[in-house]
């Protein structure tokens, strides 16, 4: 079980160290982050403005290549002989096969993206869309509009790389769909761009001279950029005042401790059950010792059993492995694999049944080869007296790292129901969204009233967004009273009409756009969350004038806080116009007297009435919103596992104790059984010592959780206090575990027939 969990955890822990490892170049790439200053912070992010790429190629020595990449509008419809499959897409710069290592199964990864009409497919794709005919060269069609021609084949992507997607398509292309990216300056930040140095050594020389870039071809613009490699994006992505503080890593490292832990704690047990049949050995070492064994030749007989028992337990437990991982996979929504062909895999397994195997092995060698055979001969043994201390010790350091994981898991699965729980500003139950996408982008009207008329919604509203999504942002907002020295940074959330009855937010103050005002669709009004009217210290906020740059718009209505980012931060001031043709989502509630599944199917039924050529796409937003917890809920799930397991396993180091312990006091209870102690008696007199070491383990445990729990908690601007109570229900649950275990080596003595044990022969 140790050496199983050991591997299963290794296995996941590598899927993210060895993320983007497939890149040949890879500490040779670097990802552009940009720092922006505002709020008295600065803030971090990876969009960066479109001209930036070639400025860095043509001014910065020491750069072999940079590209840009899109990916949040590249998704599309792929459509071939009248087949249509909705998939995944990138828009790159022609380079972006250069830099990036992948393997083509056909067509030249330099040329491949030079056309303007070219795309570069995985094989997934290929095989999904042609069969078993060949791509090359043959036309289809995105999004029914843009025929494309297949000019390359690439192996299927890696699950654990920073680039997911079935297609990529030439960089030109974003730009032909979106003619406001010609004449995007360097305020405007959308593209994501990566950059190939010579030599990873003129890294710290680049960035020097990337600090200035942007102050150098804009005027007033106070951004700054920076290179960051690639190898640690997907582990080090927090950054705080524009430095990386961390981030996943963190959680890696957690789970290291947690894989040594238990593989450790296995050792122990291992320790604690070879010692307390120490005495059925004892006889054994003390004939071989007089008839003429050394020492050495012992401790090497005991190693050598124990490594046996190691290696043994090693091919078990790789069972046990390929048996679990598939599961594991279900249950974290992930897809790890076992590098099967890997020689590094195989050196790991082995090497680690060799650690295990020398660490479980070796104290008991030395205890054991260190009986006197005189002694043991002539029946004086007693087991030795300086074992049961170390066993103590062992055995203390075991409950206090089982009482930490109590405590951590039911922290972790409190924060987490406290933050589902606080309001995110709106009802998401009975709320549905779906992508405007194809003939949609004519007849979302047509859409809603059509589904209004059926009585499968209640109410309807186009957003240029998610609501469960956030990123749109801009400085560019002025309002009466605002400091010259103010930069805040305002969310762009456009809507459409109904949006708080559609979606069920709170109207604070004003009205909501409605078709009965030409102003609204005229795109002069606009309406702010609570966050923006408090930011403005104004007695009443509508009716005030706000400038987005030069353009005027006259604040109609106030709307609760909706919490669409990140759910442990603060929501950030929001900006909401008229949304008009930049919808990309219509948000739906559904009527709660039909059933959903009812509603459902007359919205994917009027959905393939209405765009017959897009498979329905509804999103849940209460499922969405779920998301968004992900992270913790993995790890709330990893330490309840593999935590219940090292608790476990601990048991069995605690049941190796006690045996250990009856083992040597088993003449004395034979005589106070003689004497009339009762079982409970003697239940008591064996479980005390037990009861006192995991109350040691508790004493010691508490404070280090305390520390180490709110060292985590304070990474979140939402979160729950320690209560006393949790770490009293961490140590009770930690007691009755111990008390079960104990009790059945203690009655299993108590039981014993005293006569066997008092009787000499």
């Amino acid at each position: 079980m140790g050496i199983a969990s050991c591997l299963l955890l290794l296995l996941y822990i590598s899927y993210h160290l060895t993320y983007n490892h497939q890149f040949k170049n890879l500490d040779n790439i670097y990802v552009a982050e940009n720092n922006q200053p505002g709020d008295g912070k600065i803030y971090t992010f990876t969009a960066t403005p479109k001209l930036l790429a070639a400025t860095i190629k043509s001014e910065v020595p020491d750069v072999v290549q940079t590209i840009r990449t899109i990916d949040y509008t590249a998704d599309g419809l792929v459509t071939y002989n009248n087949n249509s499959f909705k998939k995944a897409g990138l828009y790159a710069d022609p380079a972006f096969f250069s830099m990036f290592s992948y393997h083509f199964i056909a067509g030249d990864p330099v040329s491949a993206l030079t056309r303007p009409n070219s795309i570069v497919i995985t094989k997934e794709l290929a095989q999904t869309v042609f069969g078993n005919t060949d791509p090359m060269g043959k036309t289809i069609t995105r999004n029914n509009q843009l025929p494309l021609i297949v000019t390359g084949i690439i192996d299927n992507v890696p699950v654990n790389s920073s680039f997911q997607f079935d297609f990529v398509i030439p960089w030109v292309l974003f730009e032909n769909a979106n003619a406001w990216t010609k004449n995007a300056d360097w305020g405007s930040n959308f593209a994501r761009t990566y950059v190939q140095l010579k030599d990873p050594s003129s890294f710290g020389k680049v960035n020097n001279i990337l600090k200035s870039i942007i102050a150098k071809h804009s005027d007033g613009n106070k951004n700054q950029i920076f290179l960051f490699p690639l190898s640690k994006q997907h582990l080090y992505s927090k950054f705080e005042n524009g430095k990386s503080v961390g981030g996943l890593i963190d959680q890696i490292h957690i789970f290291e401790i947690l894989a040594l832990c238990i593989l450790l704690i296995a050792c122990v047990n291992f320790m604690n059950l070879s010692t307390a049949r120490s005495e059925e050995r004892a006889k054994e070492v003390g004939i071989r010792k007089a008839i003429g064994s050394g020492r050495r030749s012992l401790i090497a007989q005991f190693i050598t059993e124990s490594l046996l028992l190691s290696f043994t337990s090693t091919i078990i437990a790789v069972v046990i492995l390929f048996l679990s991982v598939p599961s594991f996979n279900t249950l974290l929504n992930i897809k790890l694999s076992i590098p099967t062909g890997e020689w590094y895999a195989w050196a790991l397994i082995v090497g680690l049944g060799i650690f295990t195997g020398l660490i479980s092995g070796s104290y008991p060698a030395f205890y054991l080869s260190s009986f006197q055979p005189i002694k043991v001969l002539k029946g004086m043994f007693k087991g030795g007296t300086s074992a049961l201390p170390i066993r103590k010790v062992l055995v203390v350091v075991q409950f206090a790292f089982a009482v930490f994981l109590i405590t951590a898991t039911i922290c972790i699965y409190r924060q987490i129901r406290y933050i589902q729980t606080l309001s995110n500003g709106y009802d998401k139950n009975n709320l549905v969204e779906v992508p405007i996408e194809g003939a949609l982008d004519k007849q979302s009207d047509v859409l809603i009233n059509e589904l209004k008329n059926a009585g499968a919604i209640i109410g309807a509203t186009p957003t240029s967004q998610s609501l469960t999504q956030s990123g749109n942002n801009t400085w560019g907002i002025d309002w009466p009273g605002k400091q010259k020295d103010q930069k805040v940074l305002i969310d762009i959330f456009n809507i459409g009409f109904d949006f708080t009855k559609t979606t069920g937010t709170k109207l604070l103050e004003g009205r909501e756009f409605s078709n009965q005002f030409p102003i609204d669709t005229a795109n002069k009004t606009a309406m702010v969350n609570e966050a923006f009217a408090k930011l403005m210290h104004l007695k009443t906020t509508a009716g005030t004038i706000i400038k987005w740059g030069d353009q005027p718009f006259t604040i109609v209505g106030v709307y609760k806080d909706l919490v669409r980012g990140n759910p442990y931060e603060k929501t950030p001031p929001a900006l909401s116009t008229y949304v008009g043709n930049s919808a990309t989502t219509i948000a739906m509630r559904l009527n709660p007297a039909k059933s959903i599944s009812s509603n459902i199917d007359q919205i994917n039924k009027s959905l393939k009435a209405l765009n017959p050529a897009y498979p329905p796409t509804i999103h849940f937003v209460d499922s969405d919103f779920e998301k968004k917890f992900q992270n913790e809920k993995t790890l709330a799930m990893l330490a309840n596992l593999f935590g219940g397991l090292a608790i476990i396993i601990s048991c069995l180091g605690l049941l190796g104790l006690a045996a250990y312990a009856a083992e040597q006091r088993i003449k004395e209870i034979g005589v106070r059984k003689v004497l009339g102690a009762s079982v409970v008696n003697l239940v008591g007199l064996l479980s005390k010592d037990f009861l006192i070491l995991v109350m040691i383990a508790i004493g010691i445990a508490v404070p280090v959780s305390v520390w180490a729990l709110n060292k985590w908690l304070i990474n979140y601007e939402y979160h729950i206090t320690l209560s006393w109570w949790i770490m009293a229900l961490a140590g009770f649950i930690t007691i009755v575990i111990a008390l079960l275990t104990v009790s059945y080596q203690a009655i299993k003595a108590a039981l014993a027939n005293p006569v066997k044990s008092l009787r000499s022969e």
